[in-house]
Formats: C-alpha cells, structure tokens, sequence
C-alpha cells in the first residue's frame, strides 16, 4: 500500500472511531443498567446567600466567600428511555444532603438538603451528561431553615457498568465524587 493511502487509511480511522461511538446517543437503552446511583462527593459552595439569605453575622457577604465540606447524593432511575424515547436518555429523581464551612453564618457550617429532576444523557459507554432542578432547604446549623433553589449541570466518565466520576456545577456550589450504580 502506498505511504500516502495508508495515511489517509489511518486518518479515516482515526476520524470513524469517535463518530461510531458518538452513535450511542441515538441508541435507547445503549448505557449502564442501572436503577439506583449512589455518589459520595466533595463539595465548594460559592452562591450560599441563596434566595433569602441568613441573619448571620456577615449577611450579605456570602458571595465569593466559600465554604468546603462534603455530601451524598442518591439517584434512583424512573423512566429508561426517557423524555425523547428514540435518545440514549434517562430521567430520575435525586436527592441527598451537603454540608459545608461557613465563615460569616451563625453557627461555621450550613446544611443543604436538595430534591431533584435529574435528565441524563449517554454520548457513550463512557461519557454522560445530565440536569437537575428542584427545590433544596438550607439550614445553618442554628435557628435558620430557609426554602432554596437547587441547579445543576454535570457530566460523567463511567470506568465500567458499575463506577464512575461525576462533576456537577451550578446553584449553590460544585461537586466532585464517585458514582456506584447498581440495578
């Protein structure tokens, strides 16, 4: 084979192997097994003011001020295809609770408590992508416990069927963690 064909060969590769792979979004059903998502994770709170914010101490200067600390987060699967029935997709509802430092609140940490749509996507066996919208209650340890808004975009890398690494960004804060799926 000549030099140049064997090049245009291995570009022609090159140039298939993601496009094959990207097909999996218009497969129903081509993603993990799964029912249930389990997701120990590390949060930052950058937007903890929220809607109403806290009396604390330094009211109005949440902003810019973040907060560090941990959460869970548990997904169960409700509809598989989804919304788009001829998409890769499925919908669930999540829920879970973060808590996180809290220099200008009353009490140094702040609970969240948020309850979610979630919408996912699958590009492929390995990547994902997805939304979340619901209400959350946020609660600073003390006497306050005030309604929220919870907004979230994220994507995943599955490693296999059964783990995988989720990075959520949004209203409040931003998640890093390891999902585990089981069915």
């Amino acid at each position: 084979m000549h030099t140049s064909s064997l090049r245009l060969a291995m570009l022609l590769a090159c140039l298939w192997a993601p496009l094959a792979q990207a097909q999996t979004i218009e497969t129903p059903n081509g993603h993990p097994d799964y029912r249930v998502e389990l997701e120990p994770h590390a949060t930052v709170a950058v937007f903890r003011n929220g809607l109403i914010g806290f009396e604390g101490r330094g009211r109005g200067s949440y902003f810019g001020t973040p907060g560090f600390g941990g959460g869970f987060r548990a997904s169960i699967e409700i509809a598989d295809p989804a919304f788009i029935s001829k998409l890769n997709n499925t919908v669930g509802i999540t829920f879970g609770i973060d808590a996180t430092s809290c220099e200008v609140c009353s009490n140094d940490a702040v609970l969240y408590f948020p309850v979610a749509l979630q919408w996912n996507f699958f590009f492929s066996k390995e990547w994902g992508a997805f939304g979340e919208l619901g209400p959350m209650i946020r609660a600073d340890l003390g006497d306050e416990v005030l309604p929220d808004l919870y907004a979230q975009i994220g994507g995943r890398y599955l490693f296999n069927d059964g783990i995988g690494l989720t990075l959520r960004i949004g209203y409040p804060f931003v998640t890093f963690g390891v999902s585990f799926f089981a069915g």
